[in-house]
């Protein structure tokens, strides 16, 4: 097993990427540590998934005393880190001019500065030679009318994960981000619009589809692993193409 023997945590663990993450993790031999705020859901997932196994992590990630009250929990278990995955993160699709001041307060709080303080507070606890995994999303390098705060969240948040990296390169920590394009989590059962998105990703992405969480899981095994010891301050990115493709039905093209 790829892991066996390292120490994982992994924010954001309750549902869609980041659970897969924890379980592709658990499944390659990591002891793992998982967060969410619900503390009854994450109980119930510890249970069914991993056999109660997994460290527990209860805290909001929006809010740096809840951090820093994870962090003190992990220090008093000796949860000294190999892996840390930083995936809590929220979205909203709202027009430009329809945003409120609390709507992008709300965003930045959990994308970046959660994200920020997940990383500055984990410093003491990473092992040299971690590897941390922050997910981030092609918006970063994208330009949208209608999340324009979450764009420009997950930009921060690519910028940020490069500048930890660059700060604990003497203890060979890795600090690298994946950015998923439009990947078939739960958040499109909550919404009126899914077969849109389903035809818009037929339509639009050169593979035809949606990606999935554990194509996600298996680029974040890939970063957490020895596999991948050179690599710091780079990206992968997984949208099917759509990115540097500006029309998906040229693809197979023939001249």
């Amino acid at each position: 097993m790829k892991l066996s023997g390292k120490k994982a945590f992994i924010t954001g663990a309750t549902s869609g990427i980041g659970l897969a993450i924890a379980q592709r993790f658990f499944e390659e031999g990591a002891t793992i540590a998982i967060n969410g705020r619900n503390a009854d859901k994450l109980s119930q997932i510890n249970q069914e998934l991993f056999s109660g196994k997994a460290l527990e992590v209860v805290a909001d990630i929006a809010c740096v005393s809840d951090i820093e009250a994870a962090y003190a929990l992990l220090s008093a278990e000796s949860f000294k880190l190999d892996i840390l995955v930083v995936n809590a993160g929220t979205y909203q699709l709202k027009p430009f001019c329809e945003t409120t001041e609390q709507d992008f307060d709300a965003m930045f709080a959990l994308n970046v500065k959660g994200a920020f303080f997940t990383m500055q507070y984990a410093t003491p606890l990473l092992n040299d030679g971690a590897s941390v995994i922050a997910i981030s999303s092609v918006a970063a390098i994208h330009a949208s009318w209608n999340q324009a705060p979450y764009n420009a969240s997950k930009a921060a948040l690519s910028s940020l994960t490069k500048s930890f990296a660059c700060g604990l390169s003497d203890k060979k920590i890795r600090a690298n981000t994946i950015s998923p394009g439009v990947t078939d989590t739960g958040i499109w059962d909550k919404v009126d619009y899914r077969e849109q998105v389903e035809q818009a990703a037929r339509e639009g992405i050169p593979l035809g589809r949606k990606g999935a969480v554990n194509e996600v899981a298996g680029a974040a095994l890939f970063l957490a692993c020895d596999d991948s010891a050179f690599m710091t301050t780079s990206d992968i990115m997984m949208d099917g193409g759509v990115t540097y493709v500006s029309d998906p039905k040229e693809w197979g093209h023939k001249q």
